[in-house]
């Protein structure tokens, strides 16, 4: 998979999911650009960027942006978690940060 470095500024193949797992977990922000807005199932929460990263090697933080706008949300999120949250490869744009 193609994704963005904002910080090196070029474009770098990814070994998909797993490859963006790996990582976050060296350090790096996933951005996850969403084809269409989301939001939680009470409807407190729309977002359409989701950003992830690590806080250590199994657990992981995802921030939300709602059109170019950082929300006051988070959620906390382990290994597991990620099997059904994280999901790169429905996403228009991934990048580094």
């Amino acid at each position: 998979m193609k994704v963005y470095d904002t910080v090196n500024k070029e474009e770098v193949e990814v070994e998909g999911t797993k490859g963006l797992i790996e990582l976050m977990r060296n350090g790096r922000q996933v951005d996850l650009y969403l084809k269409e807005k989301k939001s939680d199932e009470d409807g407190y929460l729309t977002w359409d960027v989701e950003h992830w990263s690590s806080i250590d090697v199994k657990r992981f933080i995802r921030c939300y942006s709602l059109e170019g706008k950082v929300l006051g949300e988070s959620t906390g999120h382990n290994i597991y978690d990620l099997e059904n949250e994280f999901k790169s490869e429905e996403a228009q744009k991934v990048e580094l940060s």
